[in-house]
C-alpha cells in the first residue's frame, strides 16, 4: 500500500474509486527516508467486531451474562490478534517536487534512497511511486513531452491493473491480477 500526503491534501493507495480514469504524474527527489509505526487502529476495530461476533455465537444457549462475557472476551482477543498481525513499521519518504512543494509518501516496503528521482502517480483512487531518470528532476523543462507521455501511459496502466486486482473474485483471478500489477506498477 502506498499513501501520498501532499501539502494540500491526502491521497491514499488501495482505494477503489472509479471516478477518474487517468493518473496525474509529478516528479521529485527523495530528500529523506524514515520509519513510522504502522497504524493498526482500523484493523484492530475489525478484529474486535469479528472476535465479538464469534464470542457471541459460541455463547448460544448460554445465559445472557455468559454470552455477554464471551462477546467481550472474543472482542478483546480479536482486537489483540489483528493488532499484533498488523504491527510493524512503514517506510516514509519525503519528496521535494520539481514544481514546488513536497510530498510525504508512506510505503509498506520499497528500495528507495535519498537522492532518487521519482515519479509520483496519483488519481482514480490509486497511488504509485517509481524511480525515474535524474533528468526528470534536474532538467524537467527540457525533457521531451514524449517521455513524460510514456510515464503517463505507464501510470494509467498501473491504475487499470490495480482496479483489476481490486475487482478480482477468485483465487486464480487474484493471483493473475497481482502478477500483472507487479509487472506494470513496480519500478
Amino acid at each position: 500500500m502506498i499513501a501520498v500526503v501532499l501539502a494540500t491534501g491526502v491521497l491514499t493507495g488501495c482505494m477503489h474509486q472509479p471516478t477518474r480514469t487517468t493518473m496525474s504524474v509529478a516528479y521529485g527527489t527523495v530528500t529523506a527516508i524514515g520509519q513510522q509505526e504502522r497504524d493498526t487502529s482500523s484493523s484492530a476495530r475489525g478484529g474486535a467486531i469479528v472476535g465479538g461476533l464469534i464470542g457471541f455465537a459460541t455463547g448460544s444457549g448460554q445465559s445472557g451474562s455468559n454470552r455477554a462475557l464471551r462477546t467481550l472476551a472474543g472482542g478483546a482477543l480479536g482486537s489483540a490478534a489483528t493488532r499484533t498481525a498488523a504491527r510493524g513499521t512503514d517506510t516514509v519518504l519525503t519528496v521535494d517536487l520539481v514544481k514546488g512543494g513536497s510530498a510525504r509518501v508512506i510505503l509498506d516496503g520499497g528500495n528507495f534512497r535519498v537522492g532518487d528521482c521519482v515519479s509520483l502517480e496519483q488519481g482514480g483512487g490509486g497511488a504509485n511511486i517509481r524511480r525515474v531518470s535524474n533528468e526528470f528532476c534536474i532538467n524537467n523543462a527540457r525533457v521531451p513531452a514524449q517521455y513524460k507521455a510514456e510515464h503517463q501511459r505507464e501510470a494509467d496502466e498501473c491504475l487499470q491493473a490495480t482496479r483489476r486486482l481490486l475487482d478480482a473474485q477468485t483465487d486464480e483471478e487474484i493471483r493473475n491480477a497481482q502478477t500483472i500489477r507487479n509487472i506494470v506498477c513496480e519500478d
